[in-house]
């Protein structure tokens, strides 16, 4: 019996020490905090950017229009980030997920929330966005992915 479980137990740890396990480095997560959210802007284009100064601050706040004023941003310690997209309709928004540090670029990651079709929304041009301030990095290149999730708006029982 002792031989059986020593078989299965040296055939359960071998079978761990195959050679087509990936090791995947992970960045370092940094930490960020909102700063507006909103629906409305005069940006004409999927808006992606990285600013590090109170004068390009300036000129990108100007293409959006949050719901609320901007919390204030101190660019010695930090960046902004800022992330909109144009759609035809409301019942859309912009949630960025995660910011990190993988060494040789920072990656922004967000989910694009877009309404399914059972979904009544604003017929109208909406510009979705968030901005968000992350502690200052390296100037390095960012790299943005976006996630796409739809939503329903129909309770459906199950």
């Amino acid at each position: 019996m002792t031989r059986i479980l020593c078989a299965v137990l040296l055939a359960v740890l071998l079978s761990a020490c195959g050679e087509d396990s990936e090791i995947v480095s992970e960045g370092v997560v940094l930490f960020f905090e909102p700063v507006a959210i909103g629906q409305a802007g005069s940006a004409q284009d999927t808006l992606e950017v990285v600013v590090r100064d109170s004068l390009a601050w300036v000129d990108a706040s100007r293409q959006l229009r949050p719901l609320a004023p901007y919390k204030r941003v101190d660019f010695s310690q930090s960046v902004v980030v800022a992330v909109a997209i144009p759609t035809e309709s409301g019942g859309y928004h912009v949630e960025v997920q995660s910011v990190e540090d993988m060494g040789d670029e920072v990656v922004v990651t967000y989910l694009f929330h877009e309404p399914a079709r059972d979904c009544i929304t604003l017929a109208a041009l909406a510009l979705p966005f968030q901005v968000v301030s992350v502690r200052r990095f390296d100037d390095k290149p960012v790299r943005f992915e976006r996630a796409t999730q739809r939503y329903e708006c129909t309770w459906k029982q199950p």
